[in-house]
């Protein structure tokens, strides 16, 4: 009888040590949380939610998006790293809170502190001119800087910011001197008041103003030509390399790599629902499906130029 006692004791001993396991097996089994680290209302925030609720279907469980906005990204990609790596709290990221700001020194984690879930669309930036500047790309653009007599007005978010480094990548590879203007939202309003010689502009809004004349796009930054611009080429047509700004998934590091890949996937079929390609065609974005794995190797490739230029324009944290 002792002995019988004692097998079912070792018995229920047994199953309630798989308890953990068999639970780990069945994620998700409860809602998942992603942070956004921006405002809502912009073109990503609506990206995001309709990605969200895609995911959700497939995933059978609610995938809410909640906004945690403050530090150029910083405060809500902080929460994100410092979330249990256990799948339920995932986030959205640019290459600012990613990247940039965290070789600024400006952020409480490391690169190592997060992990890529995926690529979801590109930041469709524009190096737009003054509609009276004699230029109508980037090689025409220098030879008039050059012949200026002085620094080109970069209008930008600010000087450390991912699409004003682009622009000072170009601007030291083609040797014009520049100076960066901080804006808020640097558009071609800047340009047409005269406030700017070139702005980081989005490229949706600039389009119309390009269109009649009134700004010049000298480049547009994605891994393909944009659309609304197709006679424009991309830095890496014209030798700058691959420079663009992208938005995307990430996880704390720790995630267990069968659920990064499940939330990979899931993220990367819902990008292909009617709903989201219809709000990247209206915002003029262009996706930018790319696995955990991909997007894992763009944030390195994307680490050592902007490293390497912070780190000469005297950005980087020492």
């Amino acid at each position: 009888m002792n002995h019988r006692i004692r097998l079912i004791a070792l018995a229920a001993l047994a199953a309630a040590a798989a308890l953990p396991a068999m639970a780990q097996d069945k994620w998700p089994s409860k809602p998942i949380e992603i942070i956004y680290p921006y405002p809502p209302g912009n073109d990503m925030d609506a990206v995001t939610r309709l990605v969200a609720e895609g995911m959700s279907k497939r995933l059978g469980v609610p995938v809410q998006v909640i906004n945690k906005p403050g530090g150029g990204g910083v405060v809500g990609f902080a929460e994100m790293t410092r979330a249990k790596p256990d799948g339920y709290t995932i986030g959205t990221w640019t290459p600012g809170p990613g990247i940039s700001q965290i070789i600024a020194g400006n952020t409480p984690y490391k690169i190592s502190d997060y992990q890529s879930v995926g690529g979801m669309l590109i930041n469709d930036f524009v190096l737009a001119a003054r509609g009276d500047i004699p230029a109508t790309n980037l090689k025409e653009f220098a030879a008039w800087a050059k012949k200026s007599g002085k620094p080109v007005t970069i209008g930008s978010y600010a000087p450390a910011a991912v699409p004003a480094l682009i622009a000072a990548k170009i601007a030291k590879r083609d040797g014009w001197p520049y100076k960066v203007v901080s804006f808020p939202n640097p558009s071609q309003k800047e340009l047409m008041a005269g406030d700017a010689d070139v702005t980081t502009a989005g490229a949706i809004g600039a389009a119309p103003f390009a269109k009649n004349g009134q700004v010049k796009i000298l480049s547009a930054w994605g891994p393909h030509r944009n659309p609304l611009f197709p006679n424009t080429a991309t830095p890496a047509e014209e030798g700058y390399g691959d420079l663009y700004t992208w938005g995307g998934m990430a996880a704390p590091a720790g995630v267990p790599k069968d659920i990064i890949n499940k939330l990979s996937t899931v993220m990367m079929e819902s990008l292909k629902d009617k709903p989201v390609q219809d709000q990247l065609k209206k915002a003029g974005i262009p996706a930018f499906p790319m696995t955990a794995e991909q997007m894992s190797k763009q944030v390195a490739s994307d680490s050592q130029w902007i490293g390497e230029l912070m780190t000469e324009l005297g950005f980087s944290k020492k």
